[in-house]
């Protein structure tokens, strides 16, 4: 069994990492090649002839160049999913903080103020939580799937959801597993499109290669990464029903794992809760007589909300990358 179970992972640990990383950066180095060949000083059917003129073994070396580049792309990709999603839910450093990140804040505490009651649920945090408001759309759609058991059942999600993923049946393990898969598969997308508009729109400008290429190249990676994120966007919302689900059904499964009989109504299952994650954040046993209180942050004043619609920092960069593409299109003429 546990040899069946090894291959069925390594199984999918390989159809992950194709469809994660390694397609991925196949594609984003194929493009790469492709601006190099079109943007370049030379027309393309010059470098085709002196590719056909050069000896077999130099084409195989650079064909085996070309894949050693797309599998170290590859794997930086895999190994950065972690980074890449912190960074994509605005976990950006002190710096950045300050000020994108209080930029972002600020618009989506605005919006979370003129959403209706039902559809900020999913989307942002409570708005009797304003200072868990995250800068970016997606880090307060997975923030509102962490606090969710705290404010139902006093779990923080933290702590047990380590301790509850391994009692999850199969088929919810692999619907969470297929939603985690599509969202690392999208943000890397969304990743690698933003650095093809650099790099691309960076090389024609700096070869001289045709102006129409330089917008081309900036806004159709702009362009795929803005539809790349908003396909992550649909997938964390799936994501965080999953987890929502696990906590809803399951929990009571860690209890009775953990020797612990059923409370027998919801404030008794608040307390069993609080006392557990005290255990095992801070030591203290779970029948200790006074636990101490759990001294929640104190929540700001929300802002009065303004009229219209705030600007997000998601529109500030399209419009970014317009401008700048329009600017170097018409730079040559001007």
């Amino acid at each position: 069994m546990f040899t069946t179970t090894l291959g069925e992972a390594a199984q999918f640990a390989g159809r992950r990492f194709v469809r994660v990383a390694l397609l991925p950066a196949l594609v984003f180095c194929s493009l790469l090649v492709v601006v190099a060949l079109v943007g370049g000083a030379r027309p393309p059917a010059a470098d085709l002839r002196v590719w056909k003129a050069q000896p077999v073994e130099v084409k195989a070396l650079l064909v085996g160049g070309f894949l050693t580049a797309v599998l170290l792309v590859a794997a930086v990709l895999e190994s950065a999913q972690s980074t890449l999603l912190r960074c994509a839910e605005g976990y950006w450093g002190r710096l950045a903080d300050r000020s994108l990140g209080r930029f972002g804040r600020r618009c989506h505490r605005q919006r979370l103020l003129r959403t209706a009651d039902g559809s900020a649920q999913l989307l942002y945090p409570p708005r009797s939580r304003p200072h868990e408001v995250r800068p970016t759309r997606l880090g307060n759609i997975l923030t509102a799937a962490e606090l969710y058991p705290r404010l139902r059942y006093g779990i923080d999600a933290v702590l047990v959801w380590p301790r509850l993923f391994p009692l999850l049946p199969e088929g919810l393990l692999g619907a969470l597993a297929t939603a985690r898969a599509d969202l690392s598969a999208l943000l890397v997308r969304a990743a690698l499109s933003c650095a093809f508009a650099a790099l691309g729109a960076g090389y024609v400008l700096v070869g001289g290669g045709p102006p129409a290429l330089l917008p081309g190249c900036l806004w159709g990676g702009v362009l795929l990464a803005w539809t790349s994120y908003r396909g992550a966007l649909n997938t964390a919302v799936v994501y965080g029903q999953h987890v929502r689900v696990a906590f809803d059904l399951h929990r009571v499964d860690l209890l009775e794992a953990l020797g612990e009989e059923r409370p027998p109504d919801p404030e008794a299952e608040r307390e069993r809760w609080k006392r557990i994650c005290l255990f095992w954040h801070r030591g203290i046993p779970p029948h200790h007589e006074t636990p101490p209180a759990e001294n929640p942050r104190t929540a700001p004043e929300l802002p009065a909300a303004r009229t219209g619609h705030g600007i997000s920092l998601t529109q500030v960069t399209v419009a970014a990358a317009a401008t700048a593409g329009l600017v170097a299109f018409w730079a040559p003429y001007a």
